[in-house]
């Protein structure tokens, strides 16, 4: 019993590794009858999607080498005609796969056995050279829509920073946006950018996986690449407006209507493929479209035309333009086939479009798109359109899509109003659009292109303001930092200088008490100087009295010269008022000098004295106000003193010449004299 169970197991392992080789062999035979890889893809009950892709790359790209090894070993005819597909898928795991071929079923034991010869074959007719890319390589980074309708651009920005996630700077112009994805600095893995003209669009390095991520797989990220996001974004149609996707499967495209819509009004999604229409309902559920209808049938009989305002149409093309597809069109045994399914598909695609523009009245816009780089598929549908539709004109699309550079292919009358995306120049996948727009609305269409404009330059203003406000808020938060390292330093140096800083309270009061005592003896020294003065003044007229006393002698004695003596005392008088007026004067010039030099003097002293006593303490300015103001106060009495002192002297002055008066009436008695000596003549 124990030995059985791993046998089962080993089955079931062997069954599972030959299923994706058996799944690869078909998609091989049904994509060389002309069905889309993209839909067998799709269609594949295989899990895990990429593998399978890897598989089927690496069959195509070493397909010419396999026929030569295949015809000149003729493994065909030796294993019993085994599938030609089947083989192909065998040999190109064994000799190319980083895993090789799995497996011990019956097929693949014998196709190991010739893998010597292979090699052999290899070297002697040198087949390595014959192996090419059927694909075009090229630096594509990897795209991830942002759907709305489930989440929102900030949550996502949030969950990717958690994630490690470094977002980089949003370029200003599309230049810069592909020097920037196509920089070194845009090679590591954890780095991102927001798409300068699709904001829901992230732009990835081209290397990064978000299969384990919860808001890949429940539908709120969405990989798309920018390139296919463009016909929605180009057609913008307005909330609670109808609108018709007319090739809708498998529903990316629909989905981003729906999100531009928000959700709101009719979104018509049709296809006639069923496996793609299923696929497409499944995808618009898992995404939370809710305006949607669907309708598994041809485009041309789709009966509601009435209320149509906007379409878009990108139907199934060859698919030339996708970067990294399996090309099998360029082998010489499919030239002419593909030649004929070419011209097929140039023919579906204008009868489409012209039935879009003929059958519904109250169409305003259309968007006609393909992921193909063929000219008949692209420029030749859209001049034919229009040759045909006059009602009709197309409006330019690198206008819109500002800073975009690539037009239609040269030739044509529709190339300079068509965008096409070319993958070396625009990192994306291949594609072509045109827009079309009623003549008769052409002015609302300008406007709203005016508008679109504006607001894509006031958003830039408004990011450049974002950063510049980003820039002024980074200085004030250095510049804050800086203070407070500055800060810290002051507070070390002040520690050093003050070592006792319990007693800063002391020494601010001694620095007050110092001051006071200084102040004290500016007070003393100029009231010394008042008291100085005041007695030289009563020694001046102690002097003007004797004076006086000894001319009223000389008056008394001399009777006869008494009105002489008058005029000659006032005269006297006046001119000792004056010499006493000039000596005033001149004491208070030299009071004044004096005071002005004590002043200097208690000035450097006082500076000194706070140098050396304050040298960094925070209440200097304070102190240095409040000395400035204690100043000012005790020196104002000091300036009164001197009118006050005038005064006083005028009063003492007043008081001598009451005096003198009370002499000058005292003598009159020699009149009776006089008449003593009339009555003797």
């Amino acid at each position: 019993m124990i030995p059985e169970k791993p046998a089962t197991k080993m089955n079931k392992n062997q069954d599972k590794t030959s299923g994706l080789y058996k799944i690869a062999a078909k998609i091989i035979k049904k994509v060389k009858t002309g069905s889309s890889y993209k839909t067998q893809l799709y269609q594949a009950q295989y899990p895990n999607k990429l593998t399978l892709n890897a598989v089927l790359m690496n069959v195509f790209k070493w397909e010419k080498v396999i026929d030569v090894l295949v015809e000149k070993s003729n493994i065909l005819e030796k294993e019993n005609n085994m599938d030609r597909d089947l083989v192909y898928v065998f040999i190109t795991e064994m000799m190319w796969s980083k895993f090789g071929l799995k497996g011990n079923a019956k097929n693949i034991l014998a196709i190991k056995k010739y893998k010597n010869e292979f090699l052999k074959l290899m070297k002697e007719h040198d087949l390595e050279k014959l192996s090419g890319s059927k694909y075009t390589k090229v630096l594509k980074p990897r795209f991830f829509r942002v759907n709305t309708l489930m989440t929102t651009i900030e949550e996502i920005l949030e969950k990717l920073s958690k994630l490690k996630f470094n977002k980089l700077e949003s370029p200003k112009s599309y230049a810069e946006f592909l020097e920037l994805i196509k920089s070194d600095k845009f090679k590591a893995k954890n780095v991102f950018v927001q798409d300068v003209h699709i904001k829901e669009l992230l732009v990835f390095n081209s290397k990064v996986k978000f299969y384990e991520l919860e808001e890949y797989n429940n539908g709120s990220l969405i990989v798309q690449d920018k390139a296919s996001c463009l016909a929605a974004y180009l057609l913008n149609p307005e909330p609670n407006s109808t609108v018709l996707d007319m090739c809708a499967a498998p529903g990316m495209k629909t989905s981003h209507l729906a999100a531009i819509m928000q959700n709101k009004g009719k979104l018509y999604a049709v296809d006639r493929c069923k496996d793609r229409f299923n696929i497409m309902q499944k995808m618009l559920e898992r995404y939370m479209v809710q305006n949607v209808e669907t309708f598994n049938m041809d485009a041309l009989t789709f009966p509601y035309y009435d209320d149509v305002k906007y379409i878009l149409l990108d139907p199934s093309c060859s698919g030339s333009g996708i970067v990294d597809r399996v090309r099998n069109d360029s082998s010489e045994q499919n030239q002419n086939y593909f030649q004929t399914r070419l011209k097929k598909l140039a023919n579906v695609h204008a009868q489409l479009l012209n039935h879009a523009l003929k059958s519904y009245p109250k169409l305003e816009r259309l968007v006609y798109s393909t992921c193909s780089a063929n000219h008949e598929e692209n420029e030749a549908v859209v001049d034919e359109a229009l040759s045909v539709n006059g009602k009709f004109k197309l409006l330019d699309c690198t206008k819109i899509v500002k800073g975009w550079t690539n037009k239609g292919v040269p030739g044509f009358d529709c190339s300079e109003m068509c965008l096409n995306a070319i993958p070396s120049d625009d990192c994306t996948n291949g594609f072509f659009i045109a827009v079309f727009v009623r003549r008769d609305l052409e002015e609302k269409e300008v406007v709203k292109q005016e508008k679109n404009v504006e607001d894509i330059v006031v958003k830039e203003e408004e990011n450049i303001v974002d950063e510049e406000e980003n820039i002024a808020d980074n200085e004030e938060e250095k510049l804050i930092e800086n203070t407070k390292i500055i800060n810290k330093k002051n507070k070390k140096a002040n520690k050093s200088i003050v070592i006792n800083t319990d007693s800063n309270v002391e020494s601010k009061s001694n620095i007050k008490k110092q001051k006071n005592i200084e102040d004290n003896v500016v007070v003393k020294e100029e009231q010394n100087i008042a008291d100085n003065e005041e007695e030289k003044l009563i020694e001046s007229t102690k002097i003007i009295n004797k004076k006086n006393k000894k001319a009223n002698k000389s008056i008394v004695i001399n009777t006869d010269s008494n009105v002489e003596s008058k005029s000659n005392i006032k005269k006297q008088k006046n001119i000792e008022d004056n010499v006493v007026v000039k000596e005033e004067q001149n004491i208070a010039d030299n009071e004044e000098e004096k005071l002005i030099e004590s002043t200097k003097i208690i000035n450097k002293k006082n500076k000194k004295a706070n140098k050396s006593i304050v040298i960094n303490t925070d209440s200097n300015v304070e102190s240095k106000s409040n000395i400035k103001k204690q100043k000012n106060i005790e020196s104002t009495p000091i300036v009164k003193s001197k009118n006050a002192k005038r005064r006083e002297r005028r009063l003492k002055l007043e008081q001598s010449k009451g005096k003198n008066n009370q002499n000058t009436t005292k003598v009159k008695k020699p009149k009776k004299t006089k008449k003593l000596k009339t009555e003797e003549i």
